[in-house]
């Protein structure tokens, strides 16, 4: 029985720690929102779902349906663990599926002591998105997201999305 209750709290704590919940910071488009960001349990590989749910300011003319959804992102299996961000580190970028991943920078970003800065470049050219990892953090890491939208449409070009860990 003993070991039943083991095994039941390190199944339960491991999927804790698959997940993540960051907060959207208001933008001149938008009121707040959030974020979910969990592994996929994949054997063999590292996907990330982020679900995420926008609120835009009454004015915006853009429907509500395209600020709520989700989308699926695939690493290397070495970016589980702190590894995958120090071969990227030594390699300055390496392409992945559907995407390129670029170093940046290592710095201190409030209490997290030499954080890895990285950049997100998805092949469709439709955003950028920056993100700061530390090993110390739950679930994936990451301790911001932040999405650069690049548009055609001026009022979208160049507008970013900031998530927070919570």
């Amino acid at each position: 029985m003993k070991l039943m209750l083991i095994l039941l709290f390190l199944v339960s704590y491991a999927f804790a720690q698959s997940e993540a919940n960051y907060k959207v910071l208001k933008g001149k488009l938008h009121k707040a929102g959030t974020v979910k960001v969990q592994i996929l349990p994949e054997p063999a590989k590292y996907k990330v779902q982020m679900d995420y749910d926008v609120k835009k300011k009454d004015w915006v003319p853009v429907p509500s349906k395209l600020l709520k959804g989700k989308t699926v992102m695939e690493f290397p299996e070495e970016f589980k663990t702190e590894t995958g961000y120090q071969h990227l580190e030594k390699q300055k970028s390496m392409e992945i599926p559907k995407a390129i991943l670029k170093f940046v920078k290592r710095a201190d970003f409030g209490n997290l002591k030499n954080a890895y800065f990285i950049q997100v470049l998805p092949i469709n050219k439709k955003t950028k998105i920056d993100i700061i990892y530390h090993p110390s953090l739950p679930s994936v890491g990451w301790e911001k997201v932040q999405i650069t939208f690049i548009s055609k449409i001026p009022l979208l070009d160049g507008y970013e999305l900031v998530a927070k860990l919570n």
